[in-house]
């Protein structure tokens, strides 16, 4: 029909005035309405076949809902001039049509939204309850009706089989036969109600928040129908975890919020799983028989792909583990079998040794192999098999024992590489609990069976860090209890003379422990599993789990101490973040900041990556302080040897101090020539500001706006960043503050080659202020490429041409390198010699001791010589012997590894991409800096350039959330710095750029 035929019916029978637009429909034509006045409603003309009574029933369920539902919006029945709900009408072919206008629920597509978080996942699942819980009280006779798109009438399928061919027929006999077996059998005792039957992601509404999105309302009524209770849930799930790369987690999130608002029996739990593949195979197979008899309606066909995609990825899931999820979600115990072996264990007399060696004795070791542990320390020691070995043998020499023992829920460092990386729906993750617990013992050790059972399964599981040579025990012990127990690292020899079947009898021994080049390459353990489920494996089973699923799988795999023997082992103390964070806001100064809206809890650091509490890895993109990497194993090994022999201040002679300041005047012009030694960047600029004011006999200091040097009392007075901002008092005596010297929203902008003698320009016209007040200036501190400010690249000439005002004034030029310094900038390795210019005064800090306290000062000898006034200076802990150890190896490092060059290569590759991105959305408004100091501007509009303040802490905690840290700068905060440690390498740079690109698409980022 045309527009101004549906304009006339509205105006005519219901008295509204609109203008009408298309919609798409499935059966329906659909109009959408508004008024001059803003008004919305959507007027829908029914197939001329519909059943009045069932459009009745449709406009009964949505009154019905109306008041029961707030949290929820459905749309209202508009009556006509009539009070009807219903109105008659003449189509244009002169058929009766049934037509009726609803009110215009407002808001975006489910399908529409991005990103789908896991609150937004849990939303869903509490707004399908709710509608659901809403409806249990209503029925309507047109509801119980036969219905190829109700999940519990979902035998039609099978007659179409002859459809699909190859993997397609696979797939859907391999879920029809689930279906069929594990659902429809149980149907009939689980709860029925009146369903919507269609919340899917073109009938799920979301609020128009982009930040912080809610599921609020619900619209197309057309498939209403009394049905298993269950099954509206099932039906969500089946369209909302479309296009996740982990549909189990994301359904998990759904199932826990319609829990709580329409508890689920654990009957229809068990049924979950296959109902939702049963809506998938009506989905594949309507589509199917759409594109044989009506091929232009791609309305039928739009979730065809996805549903196909979606199936395949269940297929990989076990339908027990589904339901153990699906379970935990909702409070119950994982799995159900875990009581019934709680009770066994209580019963049962004592076990046989596992192995000839009493575990329960003093004599074993219990071994620390997590995250935090300070026992396994760096990296290094478990980074190949031989170095991972030696350790453990020193843990147990040092504990004078010949057995360790441990590990059950431990998680571990072990498994963060990039060979154990699986993809989430928030980025990569890794399984890092421990599900079994480890014996640390010589490799050929005997192993015994501790209960009576019989060989399920043989395999050698070969490769590296795999199991090796593994087998599973299954223990009958009722006709409502049988277990397994699983023996990895074993021996070839303890797979030969087994078969499956074979019975073996408590004290049986039937194994032994093997060598690492066998074993899977780890050092010589048995790692022992108990295991309730197996899920069908055979030979086989995860050892380690994902953290959020921890729970779930030591439901089914439980701790094993009953069954080793182990009596009073005390279990590691874990401190929540929460309990963290409490003690932190009660014996921490409150102006103590914490990055992110969820704070991390990290507990290891190495080369360029953070791994919290959990184990997660993230890379760090935002730490320069770590230089050659967090915990290089050098750096590490340099401090323990020193700190093992000696540390003393430096009124003593030491080889150390004087070695590292030669090597470190090394890297500098000739005329910087003296060093002095302290503990952080903020007391070599606060001992800077000393040196000018003493070299001078002026006070007076000139700082760049937005600048920031350091927390102590002088540098905070030069540093415009802290004393222009929240709890700053404004520009202190003594301070002159320049504009900053930004090409991009500066004063002077674009590539004008003057705009370096423009902002300079401003230095001079301050030093005359100054003068003709009376006094004299002491000294200009500039960082090379300013970070505060927003990794600001000053413009060619301007160092030149300041430095040149502020010594015919007689002043002192300071470079504050402490962010930019010891090759960051690739380019250079210092940051001053961009501008061709050298200092006066150098400060160095951070890099410099890869996050030991140690920082320097470097000047001229005039400087110091002038300095050395006759007024000591002395540093308890500057230049110490262990801070110089580990300053001399960082800066070897540097050298050894070529860091410079790669921040070069590495700074051009990342840059080349970030402006590949800037193409690709407006909201990047500028990419600027050298090597690995990055800077990326975003701006609401590039003509204004308006920050995009909000949009910039958005981007740093999603990408947060998909392991990378990064964080803001800039007198706006809307400059993403970049600035990792200098190991930083390309597939680090690839993920960077395509976890940022995948974020800017999301909606909060698009949006105008």
């Amino acid at each position: 029909m045309n527009l101004q035929t549906i304009q006339r019916f509205a105006k005519s029978h219901f008295g509204i005035t609109a203008k009408a637009k298309k919609l798409v429909g499935h059966v329906d034509l659909n109009y959408y309405l508004q008024t001059d006045e803003g008004a919305e409603y959507i007027l829908k003309i029914a197939h001329f076949e519909e059943d009045k009574e069932y459009l009745e029933m449709q406009n009964s369920a949505m009154r019905h809902l109306e008041g029961r539902t707030n949290e929820l919006q459905v749309p209202k029945v508009i009556l006509n001039k009539k009070g009807e709900g219903i109105t008659t009408i003449q189509d244009d072919k002169g058929k009766d049509r049934f037509m009726r206008v609803l009110s215009w629920v407002p808001g975006r597509l489910w399908v529409d939204v991005n990103p789908h978080t896991e609150n937004l996942l849990e939303n869903l699942g509490q707004a399908c309850g709710a509608l659901s819980n809403a409806l249990k009280d209503f029925d309507h006779p047109s509801a119980h009706r036969n219905f190829n798109w109700d999940v519990a009438q979902a035998n039609w399928v099978k007659k179409n089989f002859n459809l699909f061919e190859g993997e397609k027929l696979k797939l859907v006999s391999y879920f029809f036969e689930l279906f069929e077996k594990q659902a429809l059998p149980k149907l009939s005792n689980l709860r029925q109600s009146v369903c919507h039957n269609d919340v899917n992601d073109y009938n799920i509404l979301v609020t128009k928040d982009l930040e912080y999105p809610k599921v609020w309302g619900v619209i197309d009524f057309g498939d209403i129908i009394y049905t298993n209770t269950v099954n509206e849930l099932a039906i969500t799930l089946a369209y909302a975890a479309m296009h996740k790369p982990d549909p189990l987690t994301a359904a998990a999130s759904i199932v826990k919020g319609f829990h709580e608002k329409n508890p689920l029996m654990e009957e229809e739990l068990e049924v979950l799983f296959p109902m939702i593949a049963a809506r998938l195979l009506i989905t594949v197979t309507s589509s199917a028989i759409g594109k044989k008899e009506n091929p232009e309606n791609e309305y039928l066909q739009v979730s065809e792909q996805p549903a196909w995609n979606l199936l395949e990825k269940l297929r990989l899931i076990a339908p027990e583990l589904a339901y153990y999820i699906f379970r935990s979600a909702c409070g119950f115990e994982a799995c159900p079998q875990k009581s019934g072996y709680e009770r066994w264990l209580s019963k049962k007399p004592a076990f046989a040794k596992i192995i000839n060696f009493d575990l329960s004795s003093d004599r074993t070791h219990q071994m620390d192999l997590a995250v935090d542990s300070l026992e396994i320390g760096n990296n290094s020691e478990f980074d190949s098999p031989t170095t991972f070995a030696h350790k453990i043998t020193q843990i147990l020499n040092e504990a004078n024992t010949q057995v360790g023992i441990g590990g059950y829920g431990e998680i571990r460092p072990f498994y963060t590489t990039d060979e154990y990386q699986d993809e989430g729906n928030n980025g990569p993750r890794w399984r890092t609990v421990h599900l079994g617990t480890d014996i640390w013992i010589e490799e050929g050790t005997s192993v015994f069976a501790p209960t009576d059972g019989s060989v399920h399964s043989l395999q050698n599981n070969e490769g590296d860090c795999n199991y090796g040579p593994t087998i599973i025990l299954e223990h009958n012990v009722s006709d409502e209890l049988t277990f397994y127990t699983l023996y990895g690292h074993l021996s070839l020899e303890s797979l030969d003379d087994l078969e499956v079947g074979q019975q073996i009898e408590k004290g049986c021994q039937f194994a032994s422990v093997g060598a690492i080049s066998v074993n899977g390459n780890w050092p010589p353990h048995l790692h022992f599993q108990v295991i309730l489920d197996l899920f069908g494996n055979d030979g086989d089973f995860p050892g380690v789990a994902f953290p959020k699923q921890s729970e779930i799988w030591k439901s089914i795999c439980p701790d094993p101490s009953q069954l080793l023997g182990l009596k009073n082992i005390p279990s590691k103390k874990t401190v929540s973040n929460i309990d963290v964070l409490r003690k932190r806001n009660a014996f921490l100064g409150k102006n103590l900041s914490l990055s992110y809206e969820k704070p991390l809890h990290m507990v290891r650091g190495f080369k360029q990556y953070l791994y919290d509490a959990t184990g997660r890895r993230f890379l760090d993109t935002v730490n320069n302080v770590p230089h050659v990497g967090h915990q290089h194993p050098r750096v590490v090994r340099a401090a323990q040897k020193q700190l093992a022999v000696l540390n003393t201040n430096t009124r003593y002679l030491h080889e150390n101090i004087v070695h590292y300041a030669e090597e470190l005047l090394d890297t500098f012009p000739d005329e910087l020539s003296v060093c002095f030694f302290v503990n952080s960047g903020s007391e070599a600029n606060e001992l800077a500001f000393r040196m000018a004011r003493t070299y001078t006999q002026q006070k007076e200091m000139i700082a760049v706006e937005v600048g920031y040097h350091g927390n102590t009392g002088a540098c905070i007075d030069v540093s415009a960043y802290k004393f222009e901002g929240k709890g700053g008092k404004g520009t202190p005596k003594h301070t002159q503050i320049v504009p900053i010297p930004d090409t991009y929203r500066g004063l002077y902008r674009g590539d004008d080659p003057k705009n370096g003698k423009k902002y300079a320009e401003h230095v001079r016209q301050t030093i005359e202020n100054v003068k003709k007040e009376g006094r004299n200036i002491a000294g200009f501190i500039c960082e090379s490429v300013l970070s505060c400010g927003g990794q600001i690249v000053l413009p060619e000439g301007y160092l030149k041409n300041a430095y040149h005002y502020v010594r015919n004034a007689g002043g002192l030029c300071i470079a504050d390198e402490v962010q930019v310094g010891f090759g960051r900038l690739g380019e250079k390795f210092w940051g001053f010699e961009l501008q061709n210019v050298i200092p006066d005064i150098v400060t160095l800090g951070k890099p410099i001791g890869n996050g030991h306290p140690l920082a320097a000062v470097v000047t001229t000898a005039k400087v110091a010589e002038a300095f050395n006034n006759g007024m000591e200076y002395f540093n308890t802990f500057g230049g110490n012997p262990v801070s110089c150890a580990i300053g001399r190896e960082v800066l070897q490092i540097v050298k050894d590894e070529n860091l410079q060059k790669n921040a070069l290569e590495l700074g051009e590759y990342l840059t080349s991409g970030l402006k590949e991105l800037q193409e690709k959305f407006e909201i990047i408004g500028n990419v600027r800096g050298h090597g690995l100091f990055l800077g990326v501007e975003l701006v609401e509009d590039r003509s204004t350039l308006a920050p995009a303040a909000k949009k910039a802490s958005y981007i740093v905690n999603r990408m947060r959330e998909h392991g990378i840290l990064m964080s803001t700068d800039g007198p706006f905060y809307n400059v993403l710095k970049i600035k990792p440690p200098m190991c930083f390498d390309k597939s680090n740079a690839d993920f960077l750029i395509k976890t940022l690109e995948k974020v800017l698409h999301e909606d909060f980022c698009s949006a105008d």
